[in-house]
């Protein structure tokens, strides 16, 4: 498992942001980040942002056996289309399709936009995708596990609001090797309803957003702040949704703040009731 892309949708450093953030990002490529994206295993991956064939590129990783991607939503750092485009354009697939996981409302989002398309559009490489069955739309019910290659898979709904009808979705895997992984990404404090189905879960990875760094008057039904992922954290460890033994990373890190990696790093050193690390980009998690 690996971290392709840790950053929010306007990227690290943004380009057309001179910030001191970005400014020192330029300076140290090191600092860079992608859009969010997470690699279970080559098979399988979490969304399909706009820097996906650029994160595959910079960290050697071949998608070329690629089955399923589970989608957190449409927002556009999660999912860019003309990625649907670049199957049709592989050598070696022949075809062979993809699974695409999403809500019921990102799927009625996908559909009507397909619809609306029409003729005039036909041409587009990831219309013909759509159109020749080589990316599949599989709508999940929340609050119902299922089952995809091995993975047991369990959909919760978050706070983040994409649409009037569409809000983020997260996800709990429970892995061929039987460890559990929560992807909490976008979100901000999490439902009653998501605490209480996660209750007692125990799990062993837990994969969070933090937007927003040091920043205290975002919107936290929208995305976390560092202090909000602590009072998430509090939450979580008093439904033993965590443990003492619980691996936790932070992501999905924007600019618009006043942490650098280690600052925000240093902050959770010091507050986090158990370990945090704040994930960059091609982190592998073992």
């Amino acid at each position: 498992m690996q971290f392709l892309g840790t950053a929010a949708a306007d990227a690290m450093p943004g380009p057309f942001c001179e910030c001191w953030i970005c400014q020192e990002a330029r300076r140290e490529p090191a600092r860079n980040r992608l859009r969010s994206l997470f690699l279970l295993d080559e098979e399988n991956i979490i969304d399909c942002g706009p820097d996906l064939a650029a994160a595959c590129m910079k960290w050697q990783v071949n998608l070329s056996s690629l089955k399923n991607i589970f989608l957190t939503h449409t927002h556009e750092d999660h999912l860019c289309v003309s990625n649907a485009g670049l199957l049709i354009m592989s050598r070696t697939r022949a075809g062979v399709p993809v699974d695409l996981y999403l809500s019921h409302e990102a799927y009625e989002t996908l559909s009507d936009s397909h619809e609306r398309l029409g003729s005039p559009y036909a041409h587009l490489d990831a219309v013909k995708s759509v159109d020749r069955a080589v990316v599949r739309f599989h709508p999940v019910t929340l609050f119902q596990p299922f089952t995809v290659d091995g993975y047991q898979v369990f959909a919760v709904p978050t706070t983040h609001h994409v649409s009037e009808r569409e809000r983020a979705i997260n996800y709990l895997f429970t892995l061929p090797d039987g460890r559990t992984l929560l992807y909490a990404c976008d979100t901000g404090i999490y439902p009653s309803e998501s605490v209480e189905a996660l209750a007692g879960r125990a799990i062993d990875i837990l994969i969070m957003e933090a937007t927003f760094g040091s920043r205290t008057d975002n919107d936290i039904t929208s995305h976390l702040n560092a202090t909000a992922f602590l009072r998430q954290l509090d939450t979580f460890g008093a439904r033993a949704i965590i443990t003492e033994r619980t691996k936790v990373y932070a992501t999905h890190i924007n600019h618009k703040h006043e942490f650098n990696h280690e600052q925000y790093q240093a902050f959770f050193d010091e507050r986090a009731p158990l370990p945090v690390v704040v994930a960059c980009d091609g982190l592998m998690v073992d």
